[in-house]
């Protein structure tokens, strides 16, 4: 990304530095080239800098907006961290919100393999197929982090978790929940080489979940689209399935708010 020219505030919306920041956040192809991702607002910038898993590159700040929060700007400062001020122009231009705070930081994106996350013991996973909302995979992920998984495998076809929709939505639980992206026949292969047992959510002539004997591990819960359910290559590859009982007429549930049910009642 190039460099500000400047250390005065940065006032012009058309500066390569301002454009190179815009098509980071809306890139996921840039940011996964990059290894960057692109915070916005006061939640989320303090909690990366209270995040030991966090490295934030710079801190952007636009005094004019309530959320400039001078203490974290400060924070920021004595962990040498770059400093961009910008005027409310380049903020706005920078934003996706239509009421922007005025700060927000380029934080790199942790690496993860699969191997570590099955390290923890007795390691829960959930494998995101084909979720495509970004609301439904941030709540996924805040709910993977409430309910102490071990970490979320997103496969193709699912939302990149580092789009600016999902890290306004998991705030902390975005830097602290191990993330790993790989595609379908990786994900297989390397989930019968750790021994992985593969359970598949499904609407339908699945096991009960109160029923269901969570306490085999390794586990990785597979959670498909709401539309069109798990990719049949991941659902044949399934040893195990589990449904939630429904009584009224929904003929099947949220895909986030299934996969939280059964987070924590794996937990349980």
């Amino acid at each position: 990304m190039n460099e500000s020219t400047s250390d005065k505030l940065l006032t012009s919306p058309q500066n390569p530095w301002v454009k190179d920041l815009v098509k980071l956040r809306k890139d996921g192809n840039e940011r996964r080239a990059r290894g960057r991702f692109f915070l916005e607002g006061r939640k989320g910038v303090e909690a990366a800098l209270s995040s030991p898993n966090a490295r934030i590159h710079e801190l952007i700040v636009c005094e004019k907006y309530p959320g400039a929060d001078a203490a974290l700007v400060e924070q920021a400062r004595r962990k040498n961290i770059r400093i961009v001020e910008v005027s409310k122009d380049v903020f706005k231009k920078l934003a996706d919100v239509e009421s922007p705070q005025g700060l927000a930081a380029v934080v790199e994106i942790p690496e993860w393999e699969l191997a570590q996350i099955l390290a923890s013991p007795n390691a829960l996973v959930v494998a995101a197929c084909g979720v495509q909302d970004p609301g439904n995979l941030g709540t996924l992920i805040r709910s993977c982090e409430a309910a102490g998984a071990a970490g979320l495998v997103t496969l193709e076809g699912s939302a990149d978790p580092f789009n600016a929709k999902v890290v306004r939505a998991t705030a902390a639980g975005l830097l602290s929940l191990p993330l790993v992206r790989l595609d379908r026949g990786r994900f297989l292969h390397e989930a019968n080489a750790q021994g992985l047992l593969l359970v598949a959510a499904v609407a339908r002539e699945g096991t009960p979940y109160r029923e269901f004997d969570w306490s085999r591990r390794p586990l990785a819960l597979c959670i498909g689209s709401e539309g069109e359910g798990l990719p049949h290559e991941v659902e044949s590859a399934c040893t195990e399935r589990v449904s939630i009982p429904l009584r009224g007429s929904a003929e099947s549930l949220n895909a986030a708010v299934a996969a939280s049910i059964l987070l924590f009642a794996a937990q349980a």
